[in-house]
């Protein structure tokens, strides 16, 4: 680590020196802009950055810890407008989305969609387009969770006690799972729409190898970063964007919020307390769906 050290300390000089001439599209010359909220997200996780004048972009060295081992693992990538980029993909960088983007406070409402933005969910949804798009970048995930292969990827795979069951998940968010199932089972049981959630709880899905269906991106449930509530037969309403585009593959996205399953707003509260993200938020809407993103719940300022 302290050849790191070492290099930052000349890159900071080197920069100092010359700062005048260099213009960088960041808010702090000696980081760039956002990397902050992935310092406060994983906090236990150690970022330094050093400015490649030749590719153009900051160079994030990440150290992450490794359990019953002295040193920790180094990663090195380009930070890449958030997308966390080996050099030798940074040639495709158009073929990954940003990991810091926009997460609704409220759900968005689809009586608010005009008939231009109905058509691009529309277009963006087609199986091609989601085969073709650009996907989530695994890099950074691949270095923090080293789940690089399902091998790997599962020997970090334990059971946690979650709501009166059990699920599989990474042994890096054992921690938050707890605190979540804690501060659910904690939660009273008298008001008609806590009980009804209780009583009809029927399954709680962690751990899963698998992509996102028509993407070459890796479902985080492969990652063992999510977890899936379920209640008996859903209340009679939509939980899934996927399923109710099979009944109606023209309106689907105009669907009503009240005709979609949600759960209730203390355990999405308490959810993203804990740094998940909740699916019913997306345009394309997985309302069972919570998923580890510490860093989107800071970005987006939720907490």
């Amino acid at each position: 680590m302290k050849k790191y050290y070492f290099a930052l300390f000349i890159s900071l000089l080197i920069a100092s020196s010359c700062f005048s001439q260099i213009k960088l599209p960041f808010a702090k010359w000696w980081e760039p802009e956002g990397l902050a909220v992935f310092k406060e997200a994983y906090p236990n996780i150690k970022f330094i950055c050093s400015y490649d004048k030749e590719v153009g972009d900051w160079l994030v060295h990440i150290f992450v810890p490794q359990e019953n081992k002295k040193e920790p693992k180094e990663f090195s990538l380009y930070w890449c407008e958030s997308k966390f980029l080996p050099k030798e993909e940074l040639k495709n960088k158009d073929e990954y989305t940003k990991l810091l983007y926009k997460y609704p406070k409220q759900i968005p409402n689809p009586e608010n969609f005009s008939k231009e933005f109905v058509a691009k969910i529309k277009e963006n949804t087609t199986t091609e387009n989601r085969k073709n798009g650009p996907g989530t970048p695994p890099f950074f995930f691949d270095a923090l969770y080293d789940c690089k292969t399902r091998a790997s990827t599962e020997s970090h795979i334990v059971k946690v006690p979650f709501i009166d069951r059990t699920i599989n998940v990474h042994e890096r968010i054992k921690e938050p799972v707890q605190r979540v199932s804690k501060r659910i089972n904690d939660l009273p049981k008298d008001t008609p729409e806590l009980k009804k959630f209780f009583s009809t709880l029927a399954r709680t899905d962690g751990f899963a190898w698998r992509n996102v269906r028509d993407s070459k991106s890796r479902s985080f449930h492969g990652i063992g970063l999510a977890v899936d509530v379920l209640p008996k037969g859903y209340y009679q309403k939509i939980i899934y964007w996927r399923w109710q585009k099979q009944l109606d593959p023209e309106g689907w996205m105009l669907t009503p919020i009240s005709k979609r399953w949600c759960p209730p707003q203390e355990i999405i509260d308490i959810f993203e307390d804990e740094g998940f993200i909740w699916g019913g938020k997306w345009m394309i809407w997985d309302n069972m769906h919570f998923e580890y993103h510490p860093e989107l719940i800071l970005y987006n300022k939720i907490k």
